[in-house]
């Protein structure tokens, strides 16, 4: 236990643009589940890791693919494939598909949809998979940051529609970044 503790105070302080995330997402779950008449949770991350931030080009696939993907209540959210990222992650290059969500489109036209599934689903990470924004910069290059992969609202037992990961996002590698699976899972 003392050595546990000895390697938390080793850590490097979150950056805090991190910080400031993280209490905000914190926030935000927890008045979600006030609201609902739910407890209240606490929140757990992985250590912050520079090794999960990326910049890259999309590949598009033009034309878009439309398709629908299952969400937890047992509906569809009609989507499209919009174009697949290559991420060389520590355990192992991963390429991931990312989607434009139409139901979204009318008021978030840029908005880049990216679930995937880890190896640790299930275990360290939520089973049904994980969610992270993606960021556009000029030039068609995007930032994803892994560090802030984000489980759904359906893994705090709040009413939702979440997505399913689709199988095409389900890596062979775990992804030892943003948040851990909820308490009490």
């Amino acid at each position: 236990m003392l050595a546990m503790a000895g390697l938390a105070a080793c850590r490097a302080p979150l950056p805090p643009a991190e910080r400031r995330w993280r209490e905000g997402r914190q926030q935000a779950i927890a008045a979600a589940l006030a609201e609902a008449g739910k407890p209240a949770v606490t929140l757990r991350y992985y250590p912050y890791d520079t090794a999960y931030r990326f910049r890259t080009v999309i590949a598009p696939v033009s034309p878009p693919e439309a398709l629908h993907i299952p969400t937890s209540s047992g509906a569809v959210r009609p989507a499209h494939r919009v174009g697949r990222v290559r991420l060389p992650l520590p355990g192992g290059e991963a390429t991931l598909a990312l989607y434009a969500l139409d139901d979204v489109q009318a008021t978030l036209p840029d908005h880049l949809f990216l679930p995937f599934r880890d190896a640790g689903a299930g275990g360290e990470t939520y089973g049904a998979g994980r969610y992270v924004e993606v960021e556009r910069l000029p030039g068609g290059v995007v930032e994803i940051d892994l560090n802030r992969a984000y489980n759904p609202d359906c893994a705090y037992g709040l009413a939702a529609q979440c997505p399913i990961t689709p199988d095409e996002n389900t890596l062979r590698v775990a992804v030892a970044a943003g948040e851990l699976i909820p308490p009490a899972h």
